[in-house]
C-alpha cells in the first residue's frame, strides 16, 4: 500500500526511487530525463508489468517511470501534508476511462 498524489497534468505515472524497494518493482535504466513539479533532467528508471491496484480495480502490466520525488515530498511537507510514494498520471486516468467528482473528492475508475 502506498499514498499517491492523482495528478492530470503528468503524463505517466511514476514512483519515487525511495519506494521501489517497498513495492518490490525491477527497474532498468532508462535515458528520457523526467520533468516537472519545479524539477528539471532528472535520471529515470523505468518499471514495466506490474499489478495496481485502487480499491477493488486491479491493473495488470502497468508501467511506472521511477525518479526521484524528494522535491514533490519537499512541497508537501511545506504545507504540512503527508509525503507520498508516486503519482497516477494520464497514462493511467485515460486507460481507465477516470472521472473525478471535485465536489465529493471520488475517483471513478471504468
Amino acid at each position: 500500500m502506498g499514498d499517491f498524489i492523482l495528478d492530470t497534468g503528468a503524463s505517466n505515472s511514476c514512483i519515487g526511487f525511495s519506494s521501489v524497494e517497498r513495492f518490490i518493482m525491477l527497474t532498468e535504466e532508462s535515458q528520457v530525463k523526467a520533468a516537472g513539479a519545479g524539477a528539471i533532467n532528472m535520471r529515470t528508471h523505468v518499471a514495466n508489468d506490474n499489478n495496481f491496484t485502487v480499491g477493488k480495480k486491479v491493473t495488470r502490466k502497468m508501467s511506472f517511470v521511477i525518479f526521484d520525488l524528494s522535491h514533490v515530498n519537499e512541497a508537501l511537507l511545506q504545507v504540512e501534508e503527508e509525503p507520498v510514494q508516486g503519482i497516477l498520471g494520464a497514462d493511467y486516468l485515460k486507460v481507465n476511462a477516470a472521472i473525478i467528482d471535485y465536489g465529493r473528492n471520488v475517483l471513478y475508475l471504468k
